[in-house]
């Protein structure tokens, strides 16, 4: 037991290790898929904000705006800009969950986190699949926050922890099949997959995040921000929950807080898929070499051949385009 339990903390600190290293090159590539979110929501609702509070003032400078159609014109042209950068920004936090596992493999191969183009192009060259195993696992989450599935579903999370590491390293898959690989692999293994999963949160959800809360009350950015939200919250219909003593800046206070978090969760994505990757090679090569056990040979007068019921499975390795471009400089790609 103390054999295993160390193996999971190796791995946790090496995938700590790995993406200190390498923090400026993570930190790079999340950028715009945090940062771009964050951007298009204050772009949303603050032109949205800025244009009704405006509203009165632009109609008697400008007639033609005080009409139904050219009001909601107005309306979904404030809003398109902020939409469109939060969207694309939203689609490459999703394909960094395919990307950075192909990223970990590529360091372990090469000691070096290189040419982020090439390892989207893993997950966009399987667009449909991708598409479709995010959909699925959207149905399981919403099923699973249903309190009566409250037990299954976190269970059944643990299982279908690696989905997204079978479906970077694993072809000749459907969706549902990366589940079921998932699920494979961890079975017999729980207990130490739901003690990686409890490092990575309380490294990452909790003790991340509560870092970051401290240097924005340092460097005094907490309350201004807050004030902020404060004053647009008073533009929400906040009568009708005020009974709940929720006032706008609570409201603001608490925005502030989701914000931390947000930036938190997304800037240290790397990490949590740096260690699921190691933990997926380590559950794979252990799952692979159970499989090469040699097995019983049939009787020579059987009329039906046995065959092993296994999951057909391309070879898994590392595109040796990647591993060209490794060996260029930075600037070279």
């Amino acid at each position: 037991m103390a054999k295993e339990d160390k193996s999971v903390w190796l791995i946790f600190f090496e995938g700590i290790k790995i993406y200190a290293l390498n923090i400026h090159k993570f930190f790079l590539y999340m950028a715009f898929p945090v940062l771009g979110q964050l951007l298009g929501l204050f772009m949303i609702f603050g032109l949205t904000y800025w244009y009704t509070e405006n509203f009165q003032d632009l109609t008697v400078k400008y007639p033609a705006l005080n009409d139904f159609s050219t009001m909601l014109l107005c309306i979904i042209l404030s809003v398109v800009p902020g939409l469109l950068i939060w969207a694309r920004a939203f689609w490459d936090y999703l394909v960094s969950y395919g990307a950075l596992n192909s990223m970990t493999d590529g360091y372990l191969n090469t000691g070096r986190v290189y040419d982020f183009k090439a390892h989207n192009s893993v997950v966009t060259k399987k667009t449909f699949s991708f598409i479709i195993l995010w959909f699925l696992f959207s149905i399981f989450t919403i099923i699973s926050v249903i309190p009566v599935f409250w037990i299954i579903g976190f269970v059944f999370f643990i299982y279908f922890i690696l989905i997204f590491q079978v479906f970077t390293f694993e072809n000749g898959l459907s969706p549902i099949g990366y589940f079921r690989r998932s699920l494979q692999l961890v079975k017999g293994k729980f207990s130490r997959t739901f003690l990686l999963m409890t490092l990575l949160t309380i490294f990452t959800y909790y003790f991340l995040t509560a870092g970051l809360g401290v240097v924005f009350d340092a460097l005094n950015f907490t309350k201004p921000i807050a004030k902020m939200f404060e004053t647009w919250s008073y533009s929400l219909p906040l009568e009708y929950i005020e009974q709940f003593n929720i006032t706008p800046a609570l409201i603001g206070n608490e925005l502030v807080k989701q914000i931390i978090f947000f930036l938190v969760i997304g800037f240290t994505l790397p990490i949590r898929s740096i260690c699921w990757t190691l933990w997926y090679n380590n559950l794979a090569t252990d799952n692979d070499a159970s499989m090469k056990k040699p097995q019983r040979k049939p009787r020579k007068n059987s009329s039906k051949k046995v065959v092993a019921k296994t999951f057909k499975i391309e070879k898994r390795g590392i595109d040796p385009e990647i591993i060209r471009r490794a060996r260029l400089e930075d600037d070279e790609y």
